[in-house]
């Protein structure tokens, strides 16, 4: 096994007389039986690279000449640190093979026309099947975690997410299902918290997950997305729209429910597929996608999407992140052959929609604070209904003859003036500038007080009259009661 960065291994091996052409053509042979794609040819060096396996990724195998010794090296593709053994297993088949052929070979003489005949032939042969590889998969579940050529940037992120649930889990987070507080004190998403000036949780809310199985959904998804996208973008592209659909996704998050806790890297991760399922229909995405990869992908979403409906984490986030990565891959398809232009188009882009929806959520301020003042008028319904609801139950003796005067005045001159005074409240507060559900729940609001006011007044039309023709009209009324109050109830519960 070797270790390094990249895990690299060298055998050094005498040629013994032999001349280096007879050597390369030997190579080539043996290259061949094992299976590996050469890339380059000449009269002094030898690339070629093996072929995916279980224990790793491909590696390049180069053979090249220091006077009367021949140098082979394989080093790992994707600067992995551990290679499990396969470079010293590469040099050791080939030099098998080769010790093999030369016990049987006892014509070293080459003939130099024939001879760049023949590698000029090998490398149109192989200009396009032997041309450098794509990773597409990984060759075991640790590969995910290990940085490799093409694939630094979403390690990293993947370890950041790793190291901040362990450091959660350590203080005493639940490890399947934290608190809501707690997501908050570990830089979640709280429409509060960012009014008061904390918008670092705009960025540090996507490495605070719900749990275990929410961090490793969020991890497998990044790291398919991030093996396929990031060799394309590049580092520091890869890093900019990732954060860039960070920030918009959290921003969207507030837009539709500022009291909403959030958290979770799903937002920029649906980012990043969104541009590559763009950049692959535009087919600048060079890498192809099989069908395994592509179940995958999709098992991967579809639970990241049931997750966040079942928790109620993630829907906004992951339409806002992927819009955002729909509109950067477009930019990124259509200015394809310049990424400097389109880098800096995505910046001005999603410089512009942070910046507008900044400003909606400071606006919205007004809005929090104006919902706020609602909440707190609202006791005064609450009390004024008590009282009214008092003045409907107030005992009225053996006899409603003696009491019939108090009775008619608690009923009309307190009860119905205090469902009144209830409405005249709701529409002063409907004024305000309130959600949606809080306008129509008013409208129930009111409906519930003039019902209170229509029984009340057959109540006393009843005492008034001393008969009982009122009695189904006030029962269908209790049943309406009973049912706008549910109703308002269900709502409430909802929101």
């Amino acid at each position: 096994m070797a270790f390094g960065f990249p895990a690299a291994y060298s055998q050094l091996t005498p040629l013994n007389n032999l001349p280096q052409k007879a050597f390369i053509l030997n190579a080539i042979t043996i290259c061949k039986k094992l299976n590996w794609k050469i890339i380059n040819i000449d009269e002094n060096e030898l690339i070629a690279i093996s072929q995916n396996n279980k224990n790793t990724w491909y590696e390049t195998i180069s053979f090249s000449f220091d006077e009367n010794t021949a140098i082979i090296s394989s080093s790992s593709n994707g600067n992995q640190i551990y290679d499990r053994g396969r470079n010293k297993k590469n040099t050791e088949a080939f030099l098998d093979l080769y010790f093999e052929g030369a016990k049987n070979s006892s014509d070293f003489e080459i003939d130099e026309a024939v001879f760049f005949e023949q590698i000029k032939k090998e490398n149109v042969l192989n200009k396009e099947k032997a041309a450098p590889q794509n990773i597409t998969s990984f060759y075991s579940f640790f590969s995910i975690f290990t940085p490799s050529k093409g694939y630094w940037v979403t390690p990293i992120l993947i370890y950041i997410n790793l190291l901040v649930f362990l450091a959660m889990t350590f203080s005493g987070v639940h490890f399947f299902k934290p608190e809501f507080q707690n997501i908050i004190d570990w830089g979640g998403l709280y429409g509060s918290m960012i009014y008061e000036g904390e918008f670092w949780r705009l960025l540090t809310s996507c490495f605070v997950h719900f749990g275990f199985f929410h961090l490793i959904l969020s991890c497998l998804a990044l790291a398919y997305v991030g093996l396929l996208l990031e060799p394309y973008l590049k580092i520091w592209t890869f890093l900019a729209t990732y954060f860039f659909c960070s920030i918009i996704t959290s921003l969207s998050s507030l837009y539709w429910n500022k009291d909403l806790i959030n958290a979770g890297a799903s937002g920029a991760i649906f980012g990043l597929y969104g541009i590559l399922l763009v950049t692959f229909l535009f087919k600048t995405f060079e890498t192809k996608i099989n069908l395994k990869l592509l179940i995958i992908i999709i098992v991967l979403i579809s639970l990241n999407i049931l997750y966040g409906l079942k928790y109620e984490i993630g829907t906004s986030t992951h339409i806002a992140g992927f819009t955002s990565g729909i509109l950067f891959g477009f930019i990124l398809s259509l200015i394809r052959k310049r990424k400097d232009y389109s880098m800096a188009l995505i910046s001005s882009l999603a410089t512009v929609i942070i910046a507008c929806l900044f400003i909606n959520f400071k606006n919205s301020k007004v809005y929090i604070y104006q919902v706020m003042e609602y909440e707190k008028r609202m006791q005064e319904f609450t009390d004024m209904e008590k009282m009214a609801l008092e003045a409907y139950s107030t005992p009225y003796g053996n006899s409603i003859e003696e009491n019939k005067e108090s009775v008619l005045y608690m009923i009309r001159d307190r009860g119905i003036y205090y469902w009144n005074e209830n409405i005249s409240l709701i529409n002063e507060l409907d004024k305000l500038y309130l959600p949606k559900e809080i306008h129509e729940q008013n409208e129930k609001l009111i409906e519930y007080c003039k019902l209170r006011i229509s029984l009340y007044e057959l109540a006393c039309k009843k005492i008034v009259e001393n008969t009982a023709q009122y009695n189904d009209q006030m029962l269908t009324l209790n049943f309406k009661i009973e049912s706008i109050l549910n109703q308002i109830k269900k709502a409430q519960s909802k929101s």
